[in-house]
């Protein structure tokens, strides 16, 4: 049994919606509630429309414009969330929209459709294929928005929030949809249905690039601080691990190698593979510019985000103490302490001694665990093809978001 046609409620059974989010060609058995003014705490909440077979589409849509806020029953919450992802491409095609009311309603729904992903690994095989199924789905209802140089308006509003795997996925993918539009001369000019296979493609390659992190242990996963040795190469199983838990999906090839290697540096410093120039696919050091970029500009619990002026200086730097870091990044992989020289000589008890060398070895891995960091931030040039970064920041700077003259 559906919601009444009137309610005297305190606001709490209902959520409000923009009436321009409603398609009046496919309303179907949603209930429209408009709200009056409250009355001895209650407001009086009654029914818009009682039988929508009974009025037109034209008329429907003539009503949905004359209101400014139309409500829902929390009964029918799930009903408007489906409701809403069968039409995401009529509210992001609807120019009576703004794109920060698009964008919200994107970033909402997708983070739904990628957490759902997410949690696939959990369930059987067939599970996996049903959500990236769903999630495909999804990206090619809105993957003209997505794709659409505009839409950076939406993702300059959500550049320094707080790091969210689920939300830095959708950023990545949507960054790559918009940087292949913008940049086709890469891929050959190609026509309207393989230009929309590209971008569905890298979009969805952008959207799984994290999977893997669900088979991180979630201590490493969540740890607020810096991660040690061993922390930081369990992290770095997450582009293999994703590959695995996609390989009976068959993927088109281009979304799984972005995937795998979009952690994969131009120098050859990068994993899981350590491939270089050349070897690595397109579609994947896109990915890769596009990661880097959202992770930097987002804030963590042991640093604030930068912004994209800084983060871009960052991963254009030549970095002048790149050798020392290659030492560092190398220590890690094979999980290697550093010596320590120093002989604890005052503690005559050999226990206590080698539990005081051992508490030194321990204090100078974590300086050069904070050291590492600290390198990184002086430049990630070598990290990146050049031609592809320039290419980044100019799509970037066509945005009135993104005031970013002063690097072109």
């Amino acid at each position: 049994m559906g919601p009444a046609s009137e309610y005297f409620d305190n606001g709490s059974s209902f959520f409000a919606v923009d009436p321009q989010s409603i398609n009046p060609a496919t309303l179907a058995d949603l209930s429209l509630f408009e709200r009056h003014p409250s009355k001895d705490g209650l407001f009086r909440f009654r029914s818009l429309l009682t039988d929508t077979d009974a009025v037109t589409v034209d008329r429907l849509r003539e009503m949905l414009g004359g209101w400014d806020t139309v409500y829902i029953h929390n009964a029918e919450a799930q009903d408007y969330k489906a409701y809403i992802k069968d039409n995401i491409k009529f509210i992001l095609n609807n120019d009576a929209m703004s794109t920060s009311k698009k964008t919200s309603i994107l970033v909402n729904l997708s983070t739904d459709v990628i957490k759902e992903t997410f949690a696939a690994p959990f369930v059987p095989q067939a599970k996996i294929s049903e959500t990236v199924d769903n999630l495909e789905k999804f990206v090619s209802q809105a993957i003209d928005f997505l794709s659409d140089i505009e839409s950076l308006n939406g993702i300059a509003t959500m550049i320094g929030h707080d790091y969210d795997t689920h939300t830095h996925s959708v950023k990545v993918g949507w960054l790559c949809a918009v940087f292949i539009k913008a940049n086709q001369d890469l891929f050959g000019n190609p026509d309207r249905e393989r230009l929309k296979q590209l971008l569905l493609h890298a979009t969805v390659a952008g959207c799984l690039h994290d999977l893997g992190k669900v088979k991180v242990p979630e201590n490493v996963l969540n740890k607020p601080g810096r991660l040690n040795n061993l922390e930081y190469v369990l992290m770095q199983s997450h582009p293999a691990l994703a590959l695995a838990l996609l390989f009976e999906k068959k993927l088109p090839c281009d979304t799984l190698q972005s995937i795998l290697y979009h952690h994969e540096n131009e120098d050859g410093s990068g994993y899981p593979c350590g491939l270089a120039g050349d070897a690595i696919p397109l579609p994947a050091k896109i990915c890769h510019i596009a990661d880097v970029f959202d992770a930097l500009t987002s804030a963590r619990p042991y640093k604030r985000g930068k912004n994209p002026v800084e983060a871009l200086k960052i991963m254009a730097g030549k970095n002048p103490y790149l050798d020392t870091l290659k030492i560092f990044e190398s220590e890690a992989i094979e999980n290697a302490r550093p010596p320590v020289m120093a002989i604890v000589r005052n503690e005559r008890d050999p226990k206590l001694r080698r539990l005081r060398e051992r508490q030194m070895i321990e204090e100078e891995a974590e300086k050069r665990v904070e050291a590492r960091v600290k390198l990184r931030d002086q430049g990630m040039s070598h990290c990146f093809d050049n031609e592809l970064l320039k290419r980044f920041i100019a799509t970037l700077s066509k945005s009135d978001s993104f005031d970013l003259s002063g690097l072109l």
